[in-house]
């Protein structure tokens, strides 16, 4: 198995930060139509400052490891810095995989997720 499929594997079998946060500061949600699936994301913030991201949801392999790797990444990174990345850049640093244009809805729902909660 190679290191991209290894990796999705371990993040869907193993995923990280799946949960809730007791306050969150933010919070969004989404679905992809064609194929069921839904991610919830929830972030604690502290001065500009990510503090806390768990996501919650259900979907494919390439969904629940994005999130898992998306969910890894936020912690920690300056507010401001993560909005003023475009959904591609945001896709690339945070899960760092890609998938046949198939599946790039699949990749992208928990990174649609995040962008959206600014706006609500």
């Amino acid at each position: 198995m190679d290191l991209y499929k290894e990796e999705v594997m371990d993040h869907y079998e193993h995923p990280r930060n799946v949960g809730e946060i007791e306050s969150p500061n933010l919070q969004g949600r989404d679905s992809n139509a064609s194929c069921g699936d839904m991610v919830q994301f929830q972030l604690a913030i502290e001065n500009g400052i990510i503090k806390n991201a768990k996501w919650q949801g259900i979907g494919c392999a390439i969904t629940t490891a994005a999130a898992s790797k998306l969910s890894e990444w936020l912690v920690n990174k300056n507010i401001e810095d993560v909005k003023s990345k475009s959904e591609k850049e945001l896709t690339k640093l945070a899960i760092g995989f890609e998938v046949n244009p198939g599946r790039l809805k699949c990749l992208t729902l928990p990174v649609r997720v995040v962008k959206r909660i600014w706006e609500s």
